[in-house]
């Protein structure tokens, strides 16, 4: 009976312990009293003015089982620069960047969507791959392997001397460093195509390619590109300490067809993008030049905590017109944030507050003239992650945040849908012009 006195007092002390975090380990409060105990009530976001200040423009209804793209720019062309560039992908390369968070890392979701489009507009390569990654042995559509990097990342170490790369990395030699892909067993990624070499802010440096081939890169202050050469079965790429360059990434694509970047970082809200200068993403688009840029956050931003989100506005609002003009000839698509799960009393749901949260993401593309698609909504709305991770196979992990392979595969199916069935309206209005 005394024992069972002191677990009970225990217990009641723990509730006096806040709710803190320790790397990924969350402590939550404990309370025996929940049901007795009246709980303050969260403060109401849907207070926040979540009103875009202009509405979408459709020409036609979206057709029924998608959510197609809001469209908020001036003229609603918002996809037309992509939409009119898939015309002509049989003789060019049409190039999408994906910047996101963990959502998507390892290909994820990305790999279904890049193998889907490449299907129906040809091309092959997985595209843009950092020197290293911390998903490499997850990630299945190419074989990466590494050593001997410094690091410099938007959500790491920083550096002045080393201004961050196009993806938001920027990775510097020491002695020995060395870098190798070998491609997957995957269709149209079951060998290397062209390759090019992202580098930058050096006077000069030597990279031995393969083991045999010296290459000499020239001085550039900002970023620059070097043909590795055509369709190989591996690519070794290996520098030393002497060499002073800062080194971001290598791109593997076709002449023509379809490209997808997976330029996603682990911890990113978004907000980040705007610590890599403007000049930098100018010069990457001038040599390296996009159709459609995706910005698809919300996972370390959306809380059931937060009272309001000011400052990622206040953010953001600077981060979308930076990459407009930084990416001038492209379209853009401001994601949603998909859904995630918590444990709300004593049942999994829809996180708290998740929805207010993506009203702002709708405001942020309205107010700063650009395409949205609501990918909560395209999932299935509230509880999708809490029934995807009980299916078998199930869709989504447990942490009722990110999904599992087949999952990604039926997230890239719907966004697939929706880039389909807008093409089929931009050329119904192209062929009444």
């Amino acid at each position: 009976m005394l024992g069972t006195g002191m677990t009970i007092a225990a217990l009641l002390l723990l509730y006096a312990i806040p709710e803190f975090d320790l790397g990924s380990f969350h402590f939550r409060r404990i309370n025996l009293l929940t049901d007795i105990i009246k709980k303050e009530p969260k403060p109401n976001l849907t207070s926040l003015d979540t009103t875009p200040k202009i509405q979408p423009v459709y020409t036609d209804t979206c057709k029924q089982g998608l959510v197609c793209v809001e469209d908020y720019t001036a003229d609603t062309s918002g996809l037309d620069i992509f939409l009119a560039a898939l015309d002509k992908s049989n003789t060019e390369l049409v190039r999408i960047a994906y910047f996101a968070d963990s959502y998507v890392e390892g290909d994820i979701m990305l790999d279904p969507l890049r193998d889907t489009m490449q299907a129906v507009f040809g091309g092959n390569g997985v595209g843009y791959v950092p020197l290293t990654s911390e998903v490499a042995a997850f990630r299945q559509t190419i074989g990466h392997t590494y050593q001997g990097w410094q690091t410099y990342s938007i959500v790491g170490q920083k550096s002045s001397a080393h201004p961050l790369g196009p993806a938001g990395f920027t990775f510097v030699p020491t002695e020995g460093s060395l870098t190798a892909y070998k491609p997957s067993r995957k269709r149209r990624l079951n060998y290397l195509p062209s390759a090019k070499l992202f580098y930058g802010n050096t006077e000069g440096a030597d990279v031995v390619m393969n083991g045999a081939d010296t290459l000499h890169l020239g001085a550039h202050y900002n970023i620059a590109q070097l043909s590795l050469g055509e369709s190989t079965q591996s690519l070794t790429l290996a520098t030393d300490s002497l060499s002073h360059a800062d080194f971001y990434g290598v791109s593997f694509e076709s002449k023509t067809g379809i490209c997808v970047d997976n330029l996603s970082m682990r911890g990113n809200s978004g907000v980040g993008l705007g610590a890599v200068s403007e000049r930098m993403y100018r010069n990457f688009d001038s040599i390296h030049p996009y159709k459609l840029v995706v910005l698809a956050y919300g996972l370390n931003v959306a809380s059931d905590k937060a009272e309001n989100y000011d400052w990622y506005i206040r953010s953001m609002n600077k981060v979308i017109p930076m990459i407009k003009r930084a990416f001038p000839n492209s379209s853009i698509l401001l994601v949603g944030c998909s859904d995630r799960g918590a444990k709300v009393e004593t049942d999994f749901k829809t996180m708290p507050g998740l929805k207010e949260f993506i009203d702002v993401q709708r405001k942020l593309a309205a107010d700063n003239q650009v395409c949205f698609w609501n990918m909560f909504e395209a999932m299935g709305g509230d509880s999708t992650m809490v029934e995807w991770a009980s299916t078998t196979p199930p869709l989504a992990n447990k942490d009722y945040t990110h999904l599992t392979f087949y999952g990604g595969r039926k997230v890239a199916d719907l966004l697939m849908g929706t880039l389909l069935y807008e093409r089929e309206k931009y050329l119904r209005r192209k062929k009444k012009a």
